[in-house]
C-alpha cells in the first residue's frame, strides 16, 4: 500500500512514527528542503523602503537643481527592485520531501506555482549519485532501474552533498536492518 502525503505530519529525524491511512509507519528518513532566501518579506520591505526614501531624497535634490527627468527613472529602480523581491520570493516556495519508510523513498517535489510530483523508488534497488562537476559543483540524483531523479538543485553544493550523505546513510540503515524484505524478494513489491 502506497503511503499518503500528510503535509501536517512533516519530521525531521532518523526514526519518527506517523499514523498512515490505517496504519503505523516507520519513517527512517523525512527530509524537508527548501531554496535559499536572503530576505524573508519582512526585511525586503524594509530595504525597498529604505532604497526608496534614499532615492526620494536624492530626487528632491535632482529636482532643485532642474534635472527632473531623473526621477522616472529612479522611481523605475525602486519597481524593480521591488518586482526582484517579488519573482524571489514567489521562487523560493517551491521544496521538495524525501521520505523513506518500510515501502519506499519517496521524492515529493513541490513547484513554486503549487504543482506537485511524487517519484517514487525501492529501497534496495536505489543509489544514490553525487556528480561533481570540474568547477566544483555537485549534482545530486536518484537511482533505480534505469531511471534518474535530480534531488535539491536548488540547494548550493555544499548542502547537496550533505544531502545525498544523508540519503545513502538512511539507505545503508535500511538495507542493513529496516528492509521488510530480509531474506526475501523485493521484486514482490510495488513502485510507484
Amino acid at each position: 500500500m502506497a503511503a499518503r502525503f500528510m503535509p501536517a505530519l512533516w519530521r525531521h529525524g532518523c526514526c519518527n512514527v506517523q499514523m498512515r491511512a490505517s496504519s503505523v509507519a516507520i519513517v527512517l528518513l523525512d527530509l524537508t528542503l527548501t531554496p535559499n532566501r536572503s530576505l524573508d518579506r519582512r526585511h525586503a520591505r524594509w530595504l525597498i523602503g529604505a532604497v526608496g526614501a534614499i532615492f526620494f531624497l536624492g530626487g528632491l535634490r535632482f529636482l532643485a537643481l532642474g534635472a527632473w527627468p531623473i526621477l522616472p527613472f529612479m522611481a523605475a529602480d525602486v519597481a524593480l527592485l521591488w518586482w526582484a523581491f517579488r519573482a524571489s520570493n514567489a521562487a523560493g516556495r517551491g521544496h521538495e520531501r524525501v521520505v523513506l519508510d518500510a515501502d519506499a523513498l519517496t521524492l515529493h517535489r513541490v513547484s513554486a506555482q503549487g504543482a506537485t510530483r511524487r517519484f517514487g523508488f525501492e529501497p534496495l534497488w536505489t543509489r544514490v549519485q553525487v556528480e561533481e562537476t570540474p568547477l566544483g559543483d555537485a549534482h545530486v540524483f536518484l537511482a533505480a532501474r534505469g531511471r534518474r531523479v535530480r534531488v535539491g538543485s536548488f540547494l548550493s553544493a555544499p548542502e547537496r552533498r550533505e544531502v545525498g550523505e544523508a540519503i545513502s546513510a538512511a539507505l545503508a540503515r535500511y538495507r542493513d536492518s529496516g528492509s521488510p524484505y530480509a531474506g526475501g524478494n523485493p521484486s514482490t513489491s510495488s513502485i510507484v
